[in-house]
Parts: C-alpha cells; sequence; structure tokens
C-alpha cells in the first residue's frame, strides 16, 4: 500500500510544481522582452535553459518519492536556494503586475499610461532573496521572562532554552542542526526542551538531529516531544534515536524536575493530529500545587491546559507563518488562519503560553519577517497582590 500512496504524493508535488511554471514563464517572458529591448539578445537566449536548469532539479526531488531518481544531498541543497529565490520572487511579481494591472486600468480612465518601474519589478526578487538567504537561516535569540505562580524558591531565575520545528531533512542538514545547538549551548540552560517536529519527512535524519540536541549541555536535562511531522515520519523510530542519545522523551507523561532542592513538574502530551494526546495522563501523578511546564507542539491546546492548572505551555508548529509582520502585529501573519497563537508570549489568568517560530523551515525554506529563533525562558515568581487595607 506504501508505494501506491507514495506515487499519488508525487503526483499532487509535480502537479504543484507545474503550476509554479506559470508566474515563473511569465517573470522569464518579460525578462526576455527587457533584454532584447537593451540589445542584448545573445542573453536573453539564455534564460529559457536557466529556467529548465533551476526546475528539473526539484522535479527529481520529487521523483526521487517514487525511488526512480535520486540527487547527492549537497546538490540538491544548492539548486534548492536559488530555485526558491527564483520561484518566490516570480510569485510575488505576479501578484505586483496583478495590482499594477488594476491601477494602470484606472489611470487610463483618466488619461495617464503608467510605466512599472525597474526598481519595483525587481523588488519582488530582491524580497525573495533575502528571505532565502538572511530570513530562513539567521537564527534570532529571543529572550523572555515568565512569572510562574507557586514557583519555588529553587527555580527561581531558572533558564529554559527551548528549540522546535527543526524540520531535520535533505534542507536542514546536520550542519545546519549543528550551528542550532552551538546557539542554544551558549545560553546555558539550566533545562533545554525541543518542542516537536524533529524530522521534516523521514526517520533517517533522527540521528542526526537527535545528536545535535544531545550535544548542548545542561543542567537539569534534555526533553523533547514529538510533532505531526514525527508522527507521519514514524514516531517510534524517531523516538528511539532520540532517547539513545539520552533526550528523554515526554509522551503522554511527566516528571518532577529538582532544582535547589525544590520541584516543577515538567511534562510532555503527543501531537493532537496523531490521535494520542493524552494530557490527564501526562499530568498523572503531579504534586498537588506544583508549577507545571507543558511541552505541546500545537498551541491550540493551551485552552485544555489552562483548565488543567498547567502555568506555562510552550509550543512550536506555527513558524510564526514563515510570512508575517509580526513587528506591526503577530495577528498579521499567514499562522493566523490556523491558531490564534502565532508566536510569542500569551496569557490568560495565571497561565502563560509561548510560541515558538521553529529553529527550521519547510519548503519552501523562505522566511520573511518571522525570522527562525532560539529561546531563553527566565522563569521568575508572579507577584502577589498586596492586601487592600481597609479604611480607618
Amino acid at each position: 500500500m506504501r508505494y501506491p500512496l507514495t506515487m499519488r504524493r508525487a503526483r499532487f508535488y509535480l502537479t504543484l510544481l507545474a503550476l509554479t511554471l506559470l508566474p515563473q514563464v511569465l517573470a522569464a517572458g518579460d525578462l526576455v522582452r527587457f533584454l532584447n529591448a537593451r540589445g542584448v539578445t545573445w542573453l536573453s537566449f539564455s534564460v529559457p535553459g536557466l529556467l529548465v536548469l533551476l526546475n528539473a532539479p526539484m522535479a527529481l526531488e520529487v521523483l526521487r518519492r517514487k525511488q526512480k531518481a535520486r540527487l547527492p544531498r549537497a546538490f540538491a541543497a544548492a539548486v534548492q536556494m536559488p530555485w526558491t529565490a527564483w520561484w518566490l520572487g516570480s510569485v510575488f511579481y505576479a501578484i505586483l503586475l496583478f495590482f499594477w494591472g488594476l491601477g494602470a486600468g484606472v489611470a487610463h480612465l483618466f488619461g495617464a499610461a503608467p510605466v512599472l518601474p525597474l526598481w519595483l519589478a525587481l523588488a519582488p526578487f530582491a524580497l525573495s532573496l533575502y528571505g532565502t538567504l538572511f530570513g530562513a537561516r539567521v537564527l534570532r535569540r529571543e529572550r523572555v521572562e515568565v512569572p510562574v505562580a507557586g514557583l519555588p524558591p529553587g527555580w527561581h531565575g531558572a533558564r529554559i532554552v527551548q528549540l522546535s520545528d527543526l524540520h531535520a531533512g535533505r534542507h536542514v542538514t546536520a550542519q545546519r542542526l549543528r550551528r542550532i545547538a552551538r546557539r542554544a549551548a551558549r545560553l546555558k540552560p539550566d533545562v533545554l526542551v525541543v518542542t516537536g517536529d524533529i524530522v521534516h519527512n523521514s526517520p533517517a535524519f533522527a540521528r542526526q538531529a537527535a545528536e545535535a540536541i544531545a550535544s548542548v549541555p545542561t543542567a537539569r536535562g534534555t526533553f523533547a516531544i514529538l510533532g505531526n511531522h514525527d508522527f507521519w515520519a514514524g514516531a517510534d523510530a524517531v523516538d528511539r534515536e532520540l532517547t539513545r542519545a539520552g533526550v528523554e522523551v515526554l509522551r503522554n507523561r511527566g516528571l518532577a524536575l529538582r532544582r535547589g532542592g525544590d520541584e516543577i513538574w515538567l511534562c510532555g502530551v503527543d501531537d493532537p493530529w496523531s490521535g494520542r494526546c493524552d494530557l490527564k495522563a501526562a499530568l498523572r501523578g503531579r504534586p498537588e500545587g506544583a508549577a507545571t511546564v507543558l511541552l505541546s507542539h500545537q498551541p491550540n491546546t493551551w485552552p485544555l491546559a489552562q483548565k488543567a492548572g498547567v502555568h506555562l505551555q510552550l509550543s512550536g508548529h506555527t513558524h510564526g507563518g514563515q510570512v508575517a509582520m509580526l513587528w506591526l502585529h503577530r495577528s498579521l501573519s499567514l499562522a493566523r488562519l490556523i491558531t490564534p497563537f502565532v508566536a510569542g508570549l500569551y496569557r490568560a489568568g495565571t497561565s502563560f503560553l509561548y510560541v515558538n517560530r521553529g529553529a527550521g523551515s519547510v519548503m519552501p525554506v523562505f522566511r520573511i519577517g518571522a525570522r527562525p529563533e532560539v529561546t531563553e525562558l527566565t522563569l521568575v515568581p508572579a507577584e502577589v497582590p498586596a492586601p487592600a487595607v481597609a479604611p480607618a
């Protein structure tokens, strides 16, 4: 049954790739006309060849799912970046032309004939190049203080470093995983947590992800949960590699972590899309009144966590939308289509949720306004309001 499923998936991706050729052909056609108008016809002849050169390897990558073609990883990674920049730039260019055409049509009614400036025509490709080379690859360190109700003195000032959505695979390489791990190690965490999507679509990459995670020294341990991609790839295989490397995988269970003679309850649940998420099991054995930290890949479990008395939930999954304007408002993100909890810190009463934008990316490997992150969360005691003094 696996082969027909793989064939259907490959056909779907090939169809999607064929549809994306439309804006590429549009952009390539305009480029040819631009070059011909300036007398560099010899250069315009190379444009169709470059179009084929960029798209053929991506088609082979899809065919690889049917085991009929296989590209060297280094070559696939080298082609993926320029293809993404060109492909997304073409899509943005087509959108720009659509709105420019509407504006030009209105201007024509008033006797004007505006011409698209060259800088504006190049802007979509510059934006795409930025998102591919920098936006998707340069980690941002986020520092957050979380006031936890009932936090015992031994945990005051403790640092939890969170990674999420590594998506280890052909486009998030072992070298990049090691760079992410080194960045996390510089924060000297008391506890390191990884909130799911360890691999992208194959358990073959679980070992290199597990080794990178385990290389980060911690004072109180390293813990992980599994995300939807881990279940699609093979949850048990990913779990085994993490456990073999010394990473403790919390699958619907919890444990007491001790620091300075005091304990908090750290627990994790399986991804809800797996159908195996069990918050009650994760909280079973929790001491009465214990400060509780929950690892849940998807942030939409937070309302249930609030009712269960969870003080802090750490999640990922959204990637911040990958395309967003979080600096204006975090709701201005594509992730808003799937969840109200896009990125950053949320609060409801004494319960907090932090949504990590992830350290990796999925295809297309591209981000604008939602940089990948490594997060340092410092636990501080919640301020207890002073009792009201009755007037004399």
